[in-house]
């Protein structure tokens, strides 16, 4: 008898070391967390830490993601009533004033030269990804439509 409750309990710990090191283990994995946008030194108010469950489509008025940024996180039609949050253009319609992004999203973004029907030239954005300079893709200051696909 003592041999079998010797036996229970022995089990019982290992079992109980066992889930301590799953959860252990599990608390210890982390999500690759996509890079924050890169503010420049005299912008007043940087975003905070980018995670999983705060994907957005951030928008940035200058080249190599500086000068004051801007975010969705969903299509817009009509960027006219989006505002800068940061920046020497803090307030100012960001409309037509892009010149580079930065997509945390796990979707497909697309922007569009003129607002409500989105139509004319667009710009491409894949997932996770950063363009610097839109103007090598012919879309400095143009956007004025933000769709997710």
């Amino acid at each position: 008898m003592k041999r079998n409750m010797m036996r229970t309990v022995g089990a019982a710990a290992l079992s109980t070391v066992g889930l301590i090191g799953i959860g252990a283990a599990t608390a210890d994995a982390t999500t690759a967390t996509p890079a924050a946008p890169h503010t420049a030194a005299g912008d007043s108010a940087a975003p905070a830490k980018v995670g999983i469950a705060a994907a957005k489509f951030y928008f940035f008025k200058d080249d190599d993601r500086h000068g004051g940024y801007a975010y969705v996180t969903g299509s817009d039609r009509d960027l006219r009533n989006n505002r800068w949050l940061s920046g020497p253009h803090k307030g100012r319609t960001i409309d037509n004033g892009t010149s580079s992004v930065n997509n945390t999203t796990s979707h497909f973004v697309v922007l569009s030269d003129h607002p409500g029907n989105c139509v004319g030239p667009h710009y491409y954005s894949n997932a996770h990804s950063s363009d610097n300079d839109l103007s090598n893709n012919g879309f400095d200051n143009k956007a004025s439509c933000v769709t997710f696909r």
